[in-house]
C-alpha cells in the first residue's frame, strides 16, 4: 500500500473514531465550557494521544492484541461501566452541591480561577479515561490488517494517520466548546455539566446492560 493511502487511510479511521459522541466526549465538551478551552484542548490531547498509543499496538501486534482483548470484552465493558458510573454519579453530586453565587464579581472570580488551572491535570486525566477502553485497539487491528499494511513506512503513516485526525477532531470540538462556555453563566454552565454527567451515566448503563 502507498504511503498516501496508509496516511488516508489512518485519517478515516481515527476520525471515525474520534467523532463517535460517546462518555468522553461528552464529558470533553462539559470540561471546555466549564474550564475554558485552554483546559479543554488539553484533555482533547489527551484523547487523542491515546488514540495514537492504541493504533500504534494495533499495527505491531495486531491478531495477537485482537484475540487477547476479543476474549476479555464483556469484562472490560464491566469495569468500564463502573468507572463511568462512578464518574457520573460523584460529578452530578459535586455540581448539585456547589452553591450558586449571586454575586457577579464573585462569580466571575470563580470562573476565572477555573480557567487558569494547569492543562496537565486534565491531559493526564483524560489520557487515563481514555485508556480504560482497550476495546479500540480491535478496532484499529481489524481495519489495518484489512489494509494489508506493508512495512515500516505503511504502517507508520497510518498511525500518523490516526493521531492527526483525532487530534484535530478534539481540538476542534473543545476550542468551539471552550468559546461557547465563555457566553455562558454559571447556571448555565451548571446545567451543562448536569446534562453531561447524565449522559456519561446513561452510557455506563448501557454498557452494564451490554455486559
Amino acid at each position: 500500500m502507498h504511503l498516501a493511502d496508509a496516511l488516508l487511510a489512518g485519517l478515516l479511521s481515527g476520525g471515525g473514531i474520534a467523532m463517535q459522541f460517546g462518555a468522553v466526549g461528552a464529558l470533553l465538551v462539559e470540561t471546555a465550557i466549564s474550564a475554558g478551552p485552554r483546559s479543554g484542548v488539553a484533555a482533547g490531547l489527551g484523547v487523542a494521544t491515546v488514540d495514537l498509543a492504541f493504533a500504534a499496538v494495533a499495527v505491531v501486534a495486531g491478531g495477537e492484541a485482537r484475540a487477547a482483548l476479543a476474549g476479555h470484552g464483556p469484562d472490560l465493558r464491566a469495569a468500564a461501566a463502573v468507572l463511568l458510573a462512578v464518574i457520573a454519579v460523584r460529578g452530578l453530586r459535586s455540581v448539585v452541591q456547589a452553591p450558586l453565587s449571586s454575586d457577579p464579581a464573585r462569580a466571575h472570580a470563580v470562573s476565572l480561577s477555573r480557567r487558569r488551572g494547569s492543562p496537565a491535570a486534565p491531559y493526564v486525566r483524560f489520557l487515563a479515561l481514555t485508556a480504560i477502553n482497550p476495546l479500540t485497539i480491535v478496532y484499529f487491528a481489524s481495519v489495518a490488517a484489512s489494509l494489508s499494511l506493508a512495512g515500516v513506512s505503511a504502517r507508520l503513516a497510518f498511525v500518523i494517520g490516526v493521531g492527526v485526525a483525532s487530534g484535530v477532531w478534539h481540538v476542534l470540538l473543545t476550542l468551539a466548546a471552550g468559546h461557547a462556555g465563555r457566553r455562558m453563566t454559571l447556571a448555565m454552565q451548571r446545567l451543562v455539566a448536569i446534562g453531561g454527567r447524565l449522559v456519561v451515566f446513561g452510557i455506563a448503563v448501557r454498557f452494564a446492560l451490554a455486559v
